[in-house]
């Protein structure tokens, strides 16, 4: 009998179950774009989600932008929950990219592999050009689920001038920090194997490439004056559950202010993504720049 290695497991369940894109109906208020991203080179798709007052009106709209999990793409926050229903309720708009499995950084051994700057750059010059957008820090929030989760908190960190929010939803926001556990019994050989793929794409451990893409090291850096609202949710069953904790406790140290939503039973599903989505818009739409 084959063993499968225990990082292909933990990453196996980073991918949530695909959505049935051939079959499923789209909301009226769902958009698709192609768009052009000069850091990557090439053509991206993007889901939009317009205020359902959108074509009628002159006024301008926050953004937000909403991030996918390892294993999907720009479609699935609209067919797997009912994000386009939620935010019916909300003006705002709701701009979800398709990222593959790039983790949102920018690949610190493949200068071809920007990410990072496609959603910070690309994506926000493009959305505040072909929409209205208002085009302020205080009318810009991040989050996402799992990868994205880590993505979310990553940009929401890193540039947090930009985003006056994010939200991370059983966020995989320790994977920059700490490797998953070897399996029993495996060697350095292994381990080194293991650890390759991680290594090529956040940096060396211990390096400045890797602090420059790790949430826990990032967050240090903000003035407290300019922290964005924090709103992270996981599941008491999910496998990624002690990383979660690890920044919620680092947050608390650090006298940062944030919310926590930690709810059991609740594992890795898209049930508790969208109960969260669901939390987060109604959180948002209480906050200045978005409730205007």
């Amino acid at each position: 009998m084959r063993t499968i290695p225990i990082t292909l497991l933990l990453l196996g369940a980073l991918v949530a179950p695909a959505a049935d894109v051939k079959t499923s109906p789209v909301a009226k208020n769902v958009t698709e774009w192609t768009v052009r991203s000069e850091a990557l080179g090439e053509d991206r798709q993007v889901h939009v989600i317009l205020p359902t007052d959108y074509e009628t009106s002159t006024r301008r709209y926050p953004v937000l932008y909403l991030l996918h999990g390892l294993g999907d793409d720009h479609k699935a926050w609209v067919y797997m929950t009912n994000v386009s229903g939620y935010a019916a309720k909300y003006q705002m708009i709701i701009v979800m990219p398709d990222a593959g499995r790039s983790w949102y950084v920018n690949n610190a051994s493949n200068p071809k592999e920007k990410f990072e700057d496609f959603i910070v750059k690309d994506l926000v010059t493009l959305a505040d050009s072909r929409l209205r957008t208002i085009p302020l820090p205080r009318a810009r929030a991040v989050a996402g689920l799992s990868m994205g989760g880590y993505g979310a908190s990553l940009i929401g960190f890193k540039h947090y001038k930009k985003f006056t929010a994010l939200a991370s939803f059983s966020g995989a926001v320790g994977f920059a920090r700490t490797m998953p556990p070897s399996a029993p019994g495996s060697d350095d050989a292994a381990m080194r194997q293991r650890a390759a793929p991680f290594d090529k794409l956040f940096g060396e451990p211990g390096s400045k490439e890797r602090a420059d893409r790790d949430p826990f090291a990032l967050l240090e850096k903000i003035p407290a004056a300019e922290m964005p609202m924090i709103y992270l949710a996981c599941g008491g069953q999910d496998f990624l559950i002690q990383q979660n904790r690890d920044l919620v406790k680092l947050l608390g140290e650090k006298k940062i202010p944030y919310e926590y939503r930690e709810v059991s039973p609740a594992g890795h599903t898209w049930d508790f993504w969208d109960d969260h989505i669901k939390i987060f818009l109604g959180m948002l739409a209480h906050k200045k720049g978005f409730g205007e």
